[in-house]
């Protein structure tokens, strides 16, 4: 195991490597850690020259990485996007099937402690084509879920939301629209998600035009929050808003993080960096600096003092390491790794991990 340092509020913060089991055809996409002895990383495994994506599900103990074998419902395109680490006996992962036939139909699989089996998605006879792409849970009985699905009530393709009460899953009506400087938008998918309580859940969209697109769970029904409208931004034209990713320690400190695209057919970029206080979203200052990333993929909160944010370095597929101490974003001069890192996950006792699709780093001194 091999350490990369990164120098941010005054103390070392060590990254240590800890490589997943590669296959050499695998990829991952989303890690949640319980502690630093207990995280579920899932994603796919492409197959027989690509023409076969399965499942891929590894758990990591503390000492090494062990994959564990998930159910491929089609044979054919089976993806998991998404989970989420309840307990050492109970875990979710979400994502989506496609049939030889092309259809999508969501996939939910869930660890008992054993084995990981499916399980069945809401129905709804409006609701067709579901594909999941997030997961976030409070407790063994309260699971939410959220990606996209083609809604015949609203025509379309729009947002999805599911929950799990210990029992069952459900389909969870939400708006499926938003206003824009007067224009009524569709709500085309949700890609990152966040669980305080089973009264505050929050699901954010990679697809917002001039503002952030989130939506908000207060125990009885969905709502959308507004967020800044933009024009422009750190000298950007803003055209599109896109939310990556979504982290909290509480009801009054929830970050998101993600990208601004301007106009044109090479559109520059901007990373978008928000915060909310239990009242309102605002726009956080990004670092200023050449090394300050052009958009950002993950966000993670150990403290309302301690957050971290990931992107990638101008002109580079090499990480990049943003900082909140409290009081400031600054970048964070880290050694490259070797290859992307797409997601950060925090866990309790300062426990924060870094993912890529063939690597991952762990720090326990956050």
């Amino acid at each position: 195991m091999s350490p990369m340092t990164a120098q941010a509020a005054g103390a070392d913060t060590t990254f240590t490597s800890i490589p997943p089991v590669n296959t050499g055809t695998m990829q991952l996409m989303s890690i949640s850690p319980k502690s630093a002895s207990d995280a579920w990383a899932v994603g796919v495994d492409y197959l027989n020259s690509n023409t076969v994506i399965a499942t891929q599900a590894e758990h990591w103990n503390g000492i090494a990485w062990r994959v564990t074998p998930t159910p491929d419902p089609t044979g054919n395109v089976d993806i998991l996007n998404g989970v989420a680490n309840v307990s050492p006996s109970d875990a979710w992962a979400v994502g989506y099937s496609q049939n030889t036939a092309g259809s999508y139909s969501a996939l939910l699989e869930q660890w008992n402690g054993t084995r990981w089996a499916t399980a069945p998605g809401g129905k709804a006879a409006t609701s067709s084509q579901e594909t999941l792409n997030v997961v976030a849970a409070t407790s063994p009985s309260d699971v939410w879920a959220a990606g996209e699905h083609f809604d015949s009530s609203a025509g379309g393709f729009v947002g999805l939301i599911e929950h799990f009460n210990g029992t069952a899953w459900s389909i969870v009506p939400n708006p499926d629209s938003y206003t824009s400087n007067g224009i009524q938008h569709s709500v085309p998918s949700w890609n990152a998600i966040v669980a305080n309580s089973a009264s505050d859940v929050w699901v954010a969209s990679n697809s917002g035009s001039q503002t952030a697109v989130v939506e908000h769970w207060d125990g009885t029904a969905w709502n959308v929050i507004p967020t800044p409208q933009f024009t422009t931004l750190n000298g950007v034209s803003v055209n599109q808003v896109a939310v990556n990713g979504l982290a909290a320690t509480s009801a009054k400190d929830v970050w998101a993080v993600g990208t601004v695209t301007g106009f044109g057919r090479h559109a520059p970029r901007n990373q978008l960096i928000e915060h909310w206080d239990g009242t309102a979203w605002t726009v956080a200052a990004s670092p200023a600096g050449t090394a300050t990333p052009q958009g950002l993929s993950s966000v993670a909160a150990l403290s309302p003092t301690d957050a971290w944010a990931l992107g990638f370095q101008p002109g580079t597929a090499n990480p990049a390491l943003q900082h909140w101490d409290g009081t400031a974003w600054s970048n964070v001069a880290v050694p490259s790794a070797s290859g992307v890192l797409s997601e950060l996950a925090a866990a309790p006792s300062s426990t924060l991990v870094a993912l890529g699709s063939t690597q991952a780093f762990l720090s326990t001194n956050g």
